[in-house]
């Protein structure tokens, strides 16, 4: 999957090209000391290879704290810190990849945008402490209830974009459904217990494919439109976008 270049392909290269190296020493390192009298046979120190085994034992914890901080911050750039959905900017760049795949193999692509109902009174009712969880959890459930090949991320505040790659209008439809009522049916927890719950509702926005040449803008726009409308007749429900 295609990731933001947050960390130059150059800088991981030369930091594995480090790791390989240390590694390589110490493995030589390591079968040297089961050779009888190999280091004098080459004149190698007991103290010069302890110096130099330790100063690269430090350079490879540094270039393995390199990766791993590497891997963070690419991490942070493309998810929502507190659902792990992606993030708004990077589910853009995802849907335009999808757009352009779609039609290049003229295959199916549909698009959902969710969104929580009366959220705002639930942050009132119990701070944002509780409202965060409520949105945590909600992100969790749904990556439960989405497919594999779906994708999922948070667009912004309480509402939630779904990338439906080969899926047709009419199956997108009956997941947003499937979706609305595993919603619908969740107990969210509110308190630090599991024994203070509450249920929230979603209202869906769903459009289809041919987008024809559309910018994933234009198809958010479209798909927050059939949500906007949702709303207005009554919340809870799912609504196709038709031209």
């Amino acid at each position: 999957m295609r990731k933001l270049p947050v960390v130059s392909k150059g800088l991981k290269g030369r930091l594995w090209s480090i790791i390989v190296l240390v590694g390589s020493y110490l493995i030589y390192i390591s079968l040297g000391d089961l050779i009888p009298q190999y280091w004098n046979w080459i004149g190698f120190r007991a103290l010069e290879r302890s110096i130099l085994t330790l100063g690269f034992v430090v350079i490879l914890l540094i270039a393995l704290s390199g990766i791993a901080l590497s891997e963070r911050l690419t991490t942070l750039a493309v998810r929502d810190g507190l659902t792990g959905l992606y993030n708004q900017t990077f589910i853009k760049v995802r849907l335009q990849e999808e757009i352009q795949r779609s039609e290049r193999y003229k295959s199916a692509l549909s698009v959902m945008m969710i969104d929580l109902d009366d959220f705002k009174p639930i942050n009132d009712r119990y701070g944002h402490v509780v409202g965060d969880r409520i949105l945590r959890g909600f992100g969790e459930l749904l990556q439960d209830v989405v497919r594999s090949t779906d994708i999922s991320g948070r667009y912004g505040g309480e509402e939630f974009l779904i990338i439906l790659p080969l899926t047709s209008c009419l199956d997108a439809a009956a997941a947003a459904e499937r979706i609305r009522k595993e919603i619908s049916l969740h107990p969210f927890r509110i308190g630090a217990s599991n024994d203070k719950s509450c249920q929230i509702t979603v209202s869906i926005g769903v459009y289809a494919s041919p987008f024809s040449s559309q910018k994933a803008e234009e198809i958010i726009g479209l798909a927050d439109a059939a949500l906007y409308r949702a709303k207005k007749e009554g919340k809870n429900k799912v609504v196709v976008f038709i031209k």
